[in-house]
């Protein structure tokens, strides 16, 4: 059970909601807590900020234009940060210093098959990007600006797929004498959680929390109203990273406990 803190921003957010909403955000963090350090929120994501990046937007076809409310835009924007947060925390633990003291007592072969597969994840992840790109131009795809088919979602969404990232990992692990599990549920990235509103698009709200693994203690920093589609984070994200940094390093003076049902 996570100890569950709030920012004041937070706090001054949730009291104006209505009940019905206060009651679904309430649940929301009721879970976060409940599942603890070792869990993931369902439907949560660490990668918030991923297409907010202008030059990534842009090989991604996504160069100015409002969003539609369209919910396979939606749910690609979701598997696509899944893959890029799930790749990234894969190459941070394999490069880390730990895990790198571990490679220099360990037979040539062995530091090869490691050494292989970091590089296997970091290649796959920019062909992904390149890939994704030239299907995007071949298909004629507007993304975010028309709806896509069942078929261009089908597409775009084998970009995501975890498989093969997820495979050179444990092997990785599995050569360097590590117990074979998958990455750690938490790191000390914010994570960000969505409930839809009543049209199941991109509409709805938005929670931004961090977990603080060691001290078994959570923040709920940003809640905010998605009023109209937009495939880009704005100055309220920014500042929920700069609370969450100075909570991190001991500034908690702006927290209080969570609310509850």
């Amino acid at each position: 059970m996570l100890q569950l803190l709030t920012t004041d921003d937070f706090a001054r957010w949730f009291t104006a909601q209505d009940d019905r909403t206060a009651e679904d955000v309430a649940a929301t963090l009721e879970v976060i807590a409940a599942l603890g350090v070792e869990k993931e929120a369902p439907g949560s994501t660490e990668w918030v900020t991923w297409y907010e990046d202008p030059a990534f937007a842009a090989r991604l076809g996504l160069r100015g234009g409002t969003p539609i409310d369209d919910p396979a835009f939606g749910r690609f924007v979701r598997t696509w940060g899944v893959f890029n947060g799930y790749a990234r925390r894969v190459v941070k633990h394999l490069e880390s210093p730990q895990f790198r003291a571990r490679l220099t007592a360990l037979p040539a072969p062995q530091a090869d098959a490691v050494a292989a597969a970091i590089t296997l994840i970091k290649r796959a992840t920019t062909r992904r990007v390149l890939a994704m790109s030239e299907y995007l131009v071949k298909s004629r795809i507007a993304l975010g600006l028309r709806p896509l088919t069942v078929a261009q979602e089908a597409g775009l969404t084998a970009f995501g797929e975890l498989d093969e990232i997820r495979e050179a990992y444990l092997q990785a692990l599995a050569a360097a004498g590590f117990e074979v599990v998958d990455v750690p549920a938490h790191t000390r990235a914010l994570r960000e959680i969505l409930l839809r509103g009543p049209a199941g698009g991109l509409r709805g709200l938005r929670l931004l929390y961090g977990v603080d693994e060691p001290r078994n203690r959570a923040l709920v920093v940003l809640g905010e109203a998605m009023d109209h589609p937009r495939g880009f984070y704005g100055d309220s994200v920014r500042r929920a990273e700069h609370l969450w940094s100075q909570f991190l390093e001991g500034d908690a003076r702006a927290t209080q406990a969570a609310p509850s049902r």
